[in-house]
């Protein structure tokens, strides 16, 4: 009776093994089973051609193939994700710079007065005398550079900045989360042109990321500054400084496509665009980089 129960079992195993589903068959004649004795038959052959059947498993040539795959698409997004990420960086440490001088200079003009009265016939080129009496007191942390780096800034084309007045333009000043400072006097009080005595202000350029790279105009590198004058403009605390051709006129006056297309010190690519209007472009587009943005 054994010997007929397994040549039974041996014929079911074999369809078994064919089915290759060892695992589940194996169980349902264990359970249909009676006789420890077909148990013992049974299990040891189960556990056998379990042990023995093969599994599927990829090729080597499909495993390199895969990783050429994800290699080649790592090398399309990776590029753009981690410059979107530099955007996103760049916008916050923007926003940041904003709230921190609006609310400097409203407790500056708090405690100095309107700023119209300000000592504005003491502005040097430098702006920096000026920027320690108004400005810098109502920064919190903030500390002075004793020893001038070795550091300088890039137009947003990534040359050197080394156009006249703004020779100067290095960082003297550093706040706590390591964004610095550096400030332009443009005095135009006493110019001889009474056109030219509106543009007086101070120009105050900021790298939102310190010493870090890649210290451009445009990209870490921006520029705010205090009007005075005219009274349509009377203190004002706005993005950009003023054009220093054609019409002269402040950044913040200009159009989107005059930011982008004409004037100097904008926000162009070409050689007379430098970045210097860059933060004007992207608040007005709504604390956004666009794709038309010159992100380099």
């Amino acid at each position: 009776m054994l010997a007929e129960g397994s040549q039974k079992i041996n014929e079911m195993l074999k369809q078994v093994q064919h089915d290759k589903n060892f695992g589940s068959l194996c169980k349902v004649l264990h359970d249909k089973l009676v006789s420890e004795a077909h148990r013992k038959f049974l299990v040891p052959y189960c556990l056998s051609n379990l042990v023995s059947s093969k599994k599927a498993a990829f090729t080597l040539a499909e495993v390199l193939i895969t990783l050429g795959i994800i290699g080649v698409v790592a090398a399309m997004t990776i590029p753009t994700l981690i410059a979107n990420y530099q955007k996103l960086m760049t916008i916050v440490g923007l926003k940041k710079t904003y709230s921190l001088f609006s609310q400097a200079y409203g407790r500056s003009v708090a405690e100095n007065g309107d700023v119209e009265t300000w000592a504005w016939n003491t502005l040097s080129n430098e702006g920096n005398d000026f920027a320690e009496l108004y400005i810098l007191p109502y920064l919190k942390g903030v500390k002075k550079i004793e020893k001038e780096p070795d550091y300088t800034w890039k137009t947003l084309e990534g040359d050197f900045d080394d156009s006249g007045s703004y020779e100067n333009a290095k960082p003297q000043y550093v706040l706590p989360d390591g964004k610095l400072l550096a400030f332009n006097g443009y005095p135009f009080l006493n110019a001889p042109n009474p056109l030219n005595r509106p543009k007086t202000h101070l120009r105050i350029n900021v790298d939102i990321n310190g010493y870090k790279g890649p210290n451009r105009y445009g990209r870490d590198v921006f520029v705010f500054s205090i009007v005075p004058y005219p009274k349509s403009l009377k203190g004002q605390f706005v993005p950009g400084t003023y054009e220093q051709f054609t019409n002269g006129g402040f950044h913040f006056r200009l159009t989107r496509e005059e930011l982008t297309t004409s004037g100097s010190s904008t926000c162009k690519t070409d050689g007379t665009g430098r970045g210097y209007a860059c933060a004007n472009l992207i608040i007005m587009d709504g604390w956004q980089i666009k794709n038309d943005y010159p992100w380099k």
